[in-house]
């Protein structure tokens, strides 16, 4: 079998469902499934639909000729790396400390890996993506929660636990807004898409005029796609949330810069649809800030991978 027919599955559990994916080496998505995540069983039934994606993916590939060399499975929440297991997961709680890899591993006779979602997107991006031979890479993403991660010379640093992964709970201000963990000013509710749906919750009430009132009356749900088609358009409530998001960002940015010193960082997440709008403000950030000499010379580009970025990632290094 040659290198050119090798593939591998890739495996991306949220709370809202799952993605299983045939990834070639050269990081291309070959096929694709998505499967229900079934919340509040037990461990096996909230996978079992997942399960069978993945024996469809392994039957499509077997059909093809190809040579699955491996799973790979990325979770968002805490990984137990010595034991192979999710160890806090909190959209899916019944996984926490489930013997996951075992599990795989026994069911389908091939290794399998596990990592951190926003592990995995870094090492996407690294191998096939943006962050392609660059030293000292550092990935931010903006989803649900903010999470970030650090590649140095091709491994995953994990000397800054409390700075790398899903850090929802680091400060940026101290008269921010409340969160739920009772503290003022964490990342989460400054710059994530919760916070963006807040600040716009926020203008409604004061009686802004905006073109987002007749699109939610709608019953559109609100998302960064919808934020970034009206923002697009000049509408003034969405460009004022930007800029807000935008400042936060940049001041975030310029801490992990002057913490970790990487050469290239890296943007990615469901919060960048609107793309050079966040990007500016936080280039602006970094150029205008006196205090880092640091931070001006570092490469600020968005994820080419979007949301493959995970799901290729979870399969690195398989090949």
């Amino acid at each position: 079998m040659s290198t050119g027919k090798s593939v591998a599955v890739g495996v991306e559990l949220t709370g809202r469902g799952t993605t299983v994916a045939l990834v070639d080496r050269h990081g291309k998505v070959r096929y694709r499934l998505q499967a229900m995540t079934l919340r509040g069983r037990p461990p096996i039934a909230t996978i079992e639909p997942s399960l069978r994606a993945i024996d469809t993916i392994l039957s499509h590939a077997h059909a093809e000729g190809f040579k699955v060399r491996g799973l790979g499975v990325c979770v968002p929440g805490t990984i137990d790396f010595e034991r192979r297991r999710p160890l806090l997961l909190p959209t899916l709680p019944s996984l926490n400390d489930f013997p996951l890899c075992d599990f795989l591993e026994a069911r389908y006779h091939l290794p399998v890996q596990l990592r951190v979602d926003v592990d995995a997107a870094l090492l996407g991006e690294h191998r096939f993506g943006a962050g392609k031979g660059v030293n000292r890479l550092l990935f931010l993403t903006l989803n649900a929660v903010v999470g970030a991660s650090l590649v140095v010379d091709g491994q995953l640093e994990r000397s800054a636990q409390q700075y790398v992964g899903h850090i929802s709970h680091m400060l940026v201000s101290t008269n921010g807004p409340r969160c739920s963990c009772g503290k003022r000013g964490c990342i989460n509710t400054l710059i994530s898409v919760d916070a963006m749906q807040k600040m716009v919750q926020r203008a409604l009430r004061r009686g802004e005029q905006t073109s987002l009132t007749q699109r939610l009356l709608n019953r559109e749900y609100f998302s960064p796609q919808l934020l970034a088609e009206e923002a697009g358009r000049g509408d003034s409530v969405s460009l004022q949330v930007y800029g807000e998001v935008g400042r936060w960002l940049g001041v975030a940015t310029t801490r992990y810069i002057d913490l970790f010193e990487p050469h290239r960082l890296i943007l990615g997440g469901d919060a960048l649809f609107a793309g050079d709008l966040l990007l500016d403000h936080v280039r602006h950030t970094l150029m205008t800030r006196p205090s880092s000499s640091v931070c001006t010379m570092v490469d600020v580009v968005p994820a080419h991978l979007g949301r493959n970025a995970s799901i290729v990632g979870s399969v690195v290094p398989l090949f």
